[in-house]
């Protein structure tokens, strides 16, 4: 009989010690997927769009080495539901889209209606392509981005997007530059 107790009591102290080392042992990226995105400047593009993916090469190209300590890198996505869904989650800030899907998510129009509104803004234009931002992406980070890609904005063939597009406006850090307005780092906290 006491046997019997032993081995329940036993088993049970084995079922319940093995939770705590089953949730250390746990895989869950998502932790290290924030760090990722804070130590990574990551581009979005689609395989969805080969254009699209070829003009983001080349622009985060032009930020590693204009900009070498933003670590940009492209990331793609399957299609471009799925920019717009990350977009609108806040999980990328940055996509390479053209004008007509751009247009498109910025209206919440098909295939996007499930996205709407989604805010952009815009950092630079190819005159077919923009990179655009979320409007949360901080000034001092706009304004680097656009300095970097448009000091090689021959080569790149990008354009001062004026007034925006299609109801989109330009990021404030990105009207700094093209402002010709020089923009001084924040203050690190202490």
């Amino acid at each position: 009989m006491l046997r019997r107790f032993f081995v329940l009591r036993l088993s049970l102290a084995a079922a319940f010690s093995w939770v705590p080392l089953e949730k250390a042992l746990a895989h869950s990226p998502y932790r290290f997927w924030d760090v990722f995105r804070k130590i990574n400047m990551q581009i979005l593009t689609s395989h969805a769009d080969y254009v699209g993916d070829d003009i983001g090469d080349a622009w985060v190209a032009t930020l590693r080495e204009n900009l070498p300590l933003s670590r940009a890198m492209v990331s793609r996505a399957h299609d471009m539901t799925r920019i717009a869904s990350l977009l609108k989650t806040d999980q990328v800030k940055m996509a390479v889209l053209s004008y007509m899907h751009a247009r498109l998510m910025f209206t919440g129009q098909p295939p996007f209606e499930d996205f709407a509104p989604l805010p952009l803004e815009i950092l630079v234009d190819n005159g077919k392509y923009l990179l655009v931002t979320r409007p949360n992406l901080p000034l001092y980070h706009g304004f680097l981005v656009t300095t970097a890609l448009m000091e090689d904005a021959e080569k790149l063939q990008l354009v001062n997007p004026d007034k925006g597009r299609f109801g989109m406006a330009v990021h404030a850090g990105a009207q700094v530059y093209y402002r010709g307005e020089k923009l001084e780092p924040p203050i690190a906290p202490k």
